[in-house]
């Protein structure tokens, strides 16, 4: 929505005089914005990523329509989708719609005011996508940290084991947390934990993800990641840790965490066996002292 709690609707043609219509017919109900050529509408809809209703031409100098609608799918992911065009090949209208990488068709020359309405409906179903979105990733988030929950985790990792090479799995414990929560008590210990979140939200970034696995253990996953490069930042992790002081209870608390890690395939080849032998790495770095990052061997057993 625009500050004026208007929707806002990206129109993209070719033809000005087409522009211009579309302009004329819906600004006075939405926010509209207008481009020539699908690149230009892209690079709108980089800085509009709330866009509610997109309507494109299917032929277009460039990429076509469908084209254009299925990049948008990706900008956009809620915006309905829609085409219209005089013409347009069929079997790639219909494909598109199956796959729903658009909503609607409309055919050219349109009906003001039927047009006008179907654009209202669009609006809707952009609401109804934005809701879907929503509550799919309130169903996957771990309410005290914010980050990505067990059951995101152990589809995320199954998921990446089947598309990379590799994927480095990190295990992290936040050390001594139990005497931290008996001493000043869970309410304390859920801000602790929502701070360690904000924290590994800020350091882990696309692809790689982190997620609460259970407790005062988390878990990080890095696609296309070796040994090397797991190692280090799990270091740099542990280490930043350490030195950062969190709001504790009456002052700052300076907190530690134990690591472990486990690589894909050198190490395992299935998801479950790979958390297990990067969560005994773990607890080798707790047996250990603690505040460490162990590496997975061969002969590493939990304590």
């Amino acid at each position: 929505m625009s500050k004026n709690g208007k929707a806002k609707v990206l129109c993209v043609d070719d033809e000005a005089g087409v522009l211009e219509s579309l302009s004329r017919l819906l600004k006075k109900d939405f926010e509209v914005f207008t481009a020539p050529t699908a690149e230009q509408g892209l690079e709108i809809a980089k800085n509009h990523l709330d866009l509610a209703v997109v309507v494109s031409d299917y032929r277009m100098p460039g990429m076509n329509g469908v084209e254009f609608l299925r990049h948008m799918k990706q900008l956009c992911p809620t915006a309905a989708r829609t085409i219209l065009s005089g013409q347009i090949d069929i079997n790639e209208l219909s494909h598109a719609i199956n796959s729903a990488e658009i909503h609607r068709f409309f055919l050219k020359p349109w009906e003001n005011d039927y047009l006008k309405l179907q654009i209202h409906e669009a609006v809707q179903t952009h609401i109804n996508l934005s809701e879907k979105t929503h509550f799919k990733y309130l169903s996957l988030t771990d309410p005290v940290t914010g980050l990505m929950n067990h059951r995101f985790f152990q589809d995320e990792l199954k998921k990446c084991l089947e598309q990379n090479d590799k994927v480095a799995l990190i295990m992290l414990d936040v050390d001594h947390f139990k005497s931290f929560n008996d001493r000043y008590g869970h309410p304390e210990g859920d801000r602790l934990l929502a701070q360690m979140g904000e924290m590994l939200k800020a350091q882990v970034k696309l692809p790689a993800t982190a997620s609460r696995y259970g407790g005062e253990e988390f878990a990080i996953i890095l696609p296309k990641a070796g040994d090397k490069y797991a190692m280090t930042f799990a270091e740099n992790l542990r280490k930043l840790l350490a030195e950062t002081p969190l709001v504790g209870p009456g002052r700052d608390a300076f907190i530690t965490a134990s690591l472990g890690i486990a690589v894909y395939p050198k190490d395992s080849g299935s998801a479950s066996d790979l958390i297990q032998k990067a969560d005994a790495a773990m607890y080798l770095s707790k047996g250990q002292g603690r505040n460490r990052t162990t590496r997975h061997q061969a002969d590493t057993q939990k304590d």
